[in-house]
């Protein structure tokens, strides 16, 4: 039976070509989903455009990000993106120590039950953030919450009302954010330790090697490609978290926890200004370019050093 025309030509093309061939589909699938709405956010960040009268457009130019930069109460330079730098920034590190100390501790050869602590640890991450958000609600409230149970319990007369304090809510809200994002950094880490090879570690021990000496000589250096995709990834992944914090404080109080995600929110659906929220959209993925950018920078340059 003679050869298909089709089955001719794949035999005829590099194996190389074969594969590009079969990914094509689906890649442009995603092209299209990814591509499209980034292409509209910017045409839009580019409008006027109410939400109540989407079809009516007028064009502004830069008009919409001039507004931004120039709003006073709250201000983005001075209220907004401080409030994220520090929300992501103290996030992002404390899941990335956590989440490689737990790995470290699960991947102990003299731990029994692993298989038990992987399950719980990342029980945080498959759980809804609403429900997240509103257990923390919960364990904060000031009358009825667990955690001034405790403080009264242990003679505080008057505990903190934590999310109403403008200087404690912000941590509040970080600890929520950390609680459920540690879980991702355990499975990147994890993965990472895993794929290291134990002959190295053996040799190391038997030359003298301390456990301090084999952490930062060995492991770190070698899960270093897991630990720079798990920044980027858990940086965009804070730099854009909106439920929480929308179901804990929605930015409140005084603008205290108003992130770059919620103010994007704000600006779109609660005023109707569809053109400043997708500007506000745009600085983000900038905003997401740049720490991307900074963490390759990092990487290659230890990695030539």
């Amino acid at each position: 039976m003679p050869l298909l025309p089709s089955t001719t030509l794949m035999k005829r093309l590099p194996e190389s070509a074969i594969g590009y061939l079969l990914i094509a589909p689906a890649f442009a699938i995603i092209v299209g989903l990814m591509l499209y709405p980034a292409v509209q956010t910017v045409w839009l960040s580019l409008h006027k455009v109410d939400l109540a009268r989407m079809s009516h457009t007028t064009f502004v130019g830069l008009s919409n990000y001039a507004h931004i930069f120039g709003e006073s109460w709250p201000s983005f330079l001075g209220d907004i993106l401080p409030v994220t730098l520090y929300f992501v920034g103290a996030s992002v590190v404390l899941q990335l120590v956590l989440g490689l100390g737990l790995a470290m501790l699960v991947n102990q050869e003299w731990l029994r039950g692993k298989e038990f602590f992987r399950a719980t640890f990342i029980i945080p991450w498959v759980t809804s953030a609403i429900i997240i958000a509103f257990s923390w609600r919960f364990i904060y409230e000031p009358r009825l919450g667990i955690l001034n149970y405790l403080l009264r319990g242990l003679g505080m007369a008057n505990p903190p009302s934590w999310l109403n304090d403008p200087n404690l809510v912000m941590p509040c809200l970080i600890a929520a954010n950390v609680w459920r994002g540690t879980a991702f950094s355990f499975i990147m880490q994890t993965a990472g330790l895993q794929s290291l090879p134990t002959e190295i570690f053996e040799a190391a021990h038997v030359d003298g090697a301390g456990a301090w000496q084999r952490f930062r000589y060995i492991t770190l250096p070698l899960i270093q490609p897991f630990v720079v995709l798990n920044l980027i990834l858990i940086s965009m992944y804070t730099m854009n978290v909106f439920d929480v914090i929308y179901a804990m404080t929605n930015g409140g109080p005084l603008y205290k926890t108003e992130v770059i995600s919620l103010y994007m929110y704000h600006d779109a659906f609660d005023f109707g200004h569809m053109g400043l929220g997708a500007a506000v959209a745009v600085l983000i993925l900038a905003l997401n370019l740049i720490l991307t950018t900074i963490y390759m920078r990092l990487s290659s340059g230890r990695e030539r050093g």
